[in-house]
């Protein structure tokens, strides 16, 4: 695992939202993060882990900017992104990615696949009109959708769901970013496909150095590629470390690593929910 300084921070980010109580006479706060902080370093994958509801997709929404939080910062290259300037936000911008939950939905239904690519060549001025084909059939390619040219005059509807997921994936590649945030890019997808892309996110670490924050409410996928892997639990990290499938400390994680495919799965969520989260075991 690299030990480079961070592309992206936390430092005790707390996230608040809003909402009225049942008379519509108060507002209540929902407190969805609670003092969180992490690094996310280039060439890693860091799997952000936890049940419905325990703030990991909060989380990630912050890493992309999407929100801003209640208080503490987000960092890119040691800096708050509420103090970058202009050069600063565009090399966030091509430096960090996303994946989303469902590719059908991250894909315009009525562009083709070399439209949907084509968009972000000209955009960013990633090849000259002569080479945007060659250029585009190159990511499909390094995303195992050969031959590439077969898929160039696909629309979405015509892609498989694995198929949708490695034109999402080679969207974000295409900007050589050093993180792609991933949010739950496993769940929309069949059990025999997941392997699949978990396997090409693991080849494209490997190639391009790229850092991965996967986003995932599957402990156990996890343990195929995550270096690191941070538990969430009702907005707080309980446990971050590399050993937490073999030597787990907290008592969430260890409820989370037996809570797949329970024999009562009313028990085992039952046993989540008392789960009280406890002081942060990081090693």
């Amino acid at each position: 695992m690299t030990v480079d300084a961070p592309i992206l921070s936390l430092r005790d980010v707390t996230q608040l939202f809003w909402s009225r109580s049942p008379d519509g006479w108060r507002r209540r706060a929902l407190r969805a993060l609670d003092g969180v902080s992490l690094d996310v370093h280039e060439g890693e994958t860091l799997a952000i882990v936890g049940e419905s509801g325990s703030g990991k997709s909060t989380l990630a929404r912050l890493l992309l900017a999407l929100n801003r939080p209640s208080s503490g910062q987000v960092c890119f290259r040691g800096t708050d992104l509420r103090r970058l300037g202009a050069a600063g936000h565009a090399d966030y911008r091509r430096s960090v990615q996303a994946v989303f939950q469902d590719p059908s939905s991250s894909l315009n239904p009525r562009m083709r696949v070399s439209e949907t690519l084509g968009y972000v060549v000209r955009r960013h001025d990633l090849a000259t009109a002569q080479r945007q084909a060659a250029f585009i059939e190159g990511h499909l390619a390094s995303v195992g959708l050969t031959p590439a040219d077969s898929f160039m005059g696909r629309y979405p509807s015509q892609l498989s769901g694995g198929q949708q997921q490695r034109v999402a994936i080679a969207r974000a590649m295409m900007l050589a970013p050093r993180v792609i945030v991933a949010d739950e890019p496993l769940s929309a997808l069949d059990v025999s496909i997941q392997g699949q892309v978990l396997e090409l996110m693991r080849a494209l670490k490997e190639r391009s150095r790229v850092g991965f924050v996967v986003i995932s409410h599957d402990l156990h996928a996890m343990e195929a590629i995550a270096d690191r892997v941070a538990v969430m639990h009702q907005g707080r990290i309980v446990e971050m470390g590399r050993d937490v499938f073999t030597h787990p400390k907290h008592e969430y994680t260890r409820l989370l690593l037996r809570a797949r495919l329970p024999a009562d799965p009313r028990a085992a969520r039952a046993q989540l929910a008392a789960a009280v989260a406890g002081p942060v075991a990081v090693d």
